[in-house]
C-alpha cells in the first residue's frame, strides 16, 4: 500500500516571522502619518501605551514603549481625533498587526490648545513652575548674556536699555533661532552655553509675534532648558497677554525685550540717590544710636553714685561703731575717768599691795602723765 505523502507544512513561527520581514521591507508602511479616532487607550504599569485607532468601520492596534511615550507633551484621550506618527508592523507572539508609535499629534486649532494645556497641568505638577525654585535677580549685575536672534529689533532694544540705565554692564549675544521647527533646539544650545559662560544675569525671548510665531517657547524642551538654568533668568517672549511656558519657568517675566532690560540693570542715577538717601538714613540711626547710649551710661553712672553714697554711709556707721568698741577697751580711756596704773621699778603692773616693798619706788600712769612715788605704808 503506498504511503501518502503531504506537501511541505509550515510553522506557524515561519509564516509569522514571514508576514513580519515581508511587512517591514515595505517603505510605505514605516514612517507613516495616521490619521484616525482614538477608541482605545491604556498606560500600562511599565510605562507602555496601548490603543486603537479607528475610522470607516476599521479599527488599527497600537503600541508606544515607555522611551517615547516619558516624552509625549501631548497625550490624547479616547474620543479625540489625532495623527499617530509611527510604522506598522507584525506582533508575531499574537499574530497580529499593530502600529509602533512615535509621537501623538491633535487635530485641529482647540486639540493643539489642549495639547498645550495638558503640558502646562504636567510640568507644573512636576514643580517647573514653582516660587520656591525661582532665584533672585542680582542688584548689580557686571556682566550679562542675551538669547534671542541675531540683528532682531528684540537684541537692539535690549542693548539699548540696559546700557543707558547701567553703563557699565557687558553684554554679549548668544545668537538663536527663535521661530520655526529649528527653534526649540537653537534656543535650548544657546540657553546652555549662556549658562555656563559665568553671566551675573540672562535674557531669553523675542520681540513679540503671533501665537505661531511664540510656538517654540511653549515646547517642553525649552521649557525645562529654562527651569534648567543656574544663572538667573528673565523669559522676555514679549506676548502682553498669554504666558508662554518659557515665562512660567524662567525666575522672572519681562512683558517686552525692553522691559526685561530694564529688571535686569539697574538705574545708575536711581541707585546714587538711594545710596544717599541710604545713608542719611543710616547717619540718623546712628546719631539716635549715640544719643540712647549716653542716656543708658548717664543712667548708669547715677545708679552708682547713689549706690555708692548709700554704701559709704553704711561702711561709715559701722566705723564709729568699732571705734566706740575698741574706745571702751582703750585702758587710756579708763585713765581719763580719773583712774591710774601704778607699776614697778621692772614696768609690771601692781595689782596687790602683796607685790609692793616699803621704800619701793612706784611708777604711777595718770591719764597725763605720770608721777614717781615712794611707798612708806600699805594697807590691805
Amino acid at each position: 500500500m503506498a504511503e501518502n505523502v503531504l506537501p511541505h507544512a509550515y510553522s506557524v513561527s515561519e509564516i509569522n516571522n514571514y508576514i513580519r520581514e515581508y511587512l517591514g521591507e515595505d517603505e510605505l508602511l514605516t514612517n507613516l502619518l495616521i490619521r484616525g479616532e482614538l477608541t482605545g487607550f491604556k498606560r500600562h504599569s511599565s510605562g507602555h501605551i496601548y490603543f486603537t485607532l479607528s475610522e470607516g468601520g476599521c479599527s488599527l492596534n497600537g503600541a508606544m514603549f515607555r522611551a517615547q511615550a516619558a516624552n509625549l507633551s501631548f497625550l490624547p484621550t479616547p474620543g479625540m481625533e489625532i495623527v499617530v506618527f509611527g510604522q506598522v508592523g507584525f506582533y508575531e507572539r499574537d499574530g497580529r498587526t499593530q502600529l509602533y508609535a512615535q509621537a501623538f499629534f491633535p487635530v485641529g486649532e482647540g486639540a493643539a490648545g489642549q495639547a498645550l494645556a495638558q503640558l502646562k497641568k504636567r510640568l507644573a505638577e512636576e514643580g517647573l513652575f514653582d516660587t520656591q525654585r525661582k532665584q533672585l535677580l542680582p542688584l548689580l549685575p557686571l556682566s550679562m548674556g542675551v538669547i534671542t536672534a541675531q540683528g532682531s529689533a528684540a537684541w537692539a532694544d535690549i542693548k539699548q536699555v540696559a546700557l543707558s540705565r547701567w553703563p557699565g554692564l557687558k553684554i554679549k549675544l548668544y545668537p538663536a533661532v527663535v521661530q520655526g521647527t529649528e527653534a526649540p533646539a537653537s534656543i535650548c544650545a544657546a540657553l546652555l552655553k549662556a549658562d555656563k559662560a559665568g553671566h551675573d544675569v540672562l535674557i531669553v525671548g523675542r520681540g513679540g509675534g503671533a501665537a505661531e510665531d511664540l510656538a517654540a517657547f511653549n515646547t517642553e524642551a525649552v521649557a525645562r532648558a529654562v527651569a534648567a538654568t543656574q544663572t538667573p533668568l528673565i523669559a522676555a517672549v514679549g506676548h502682553e497677554i498669554d504666558w508662554s511656558l518659557a515665562d512660567l519657568a524662567a525666575d522672572m517675566r519681562a512683558a517686552t525685550p525692553s522691559h526685561a532690560a530694564a529688571l535686569a540693570a539697574p538705574q545708575a542715577t536711581e541707585l546714587l540717590t538711594r545710596i544717599a538717601d541710604n545713608e542719611q538714613k543710616l547717619r540718623l540711626a546712628v546719631a539716635r544710636r549715640l544719643i540712647y547710649l549716653q542716656q543708658r551710661l548717664q543712667e548708669a553712672e547715677n545708679r552708682l553714685t547713689r549706690t555708692t553714697s548709700k554704701e559709704l554711709k553704711e561702711d561709715w556707721r559701722k566705723l564709729q561703731l568699732l571705734t566706740a568698741r575698741l574706745e571702751a577697751l582703750n585702758p587710756l580711756a579708763t585713765l581719763g575717768r580719773g583712774y591710774a596704773v601704778c607699776r614697778n621699778a621692772a614696768g609690771k603692773t601692781l595689782l596687790s599691795t602683796a607685790e609692793v616693798k616699803i621704800g619701793e619706788n612706784l611708777n604711777v600712769q595718770l591719764a597725763e602723765g605720770s608721777i614717781i612715788c615712794l611707798v612708806e605704808e600699805t594697807n590691805i
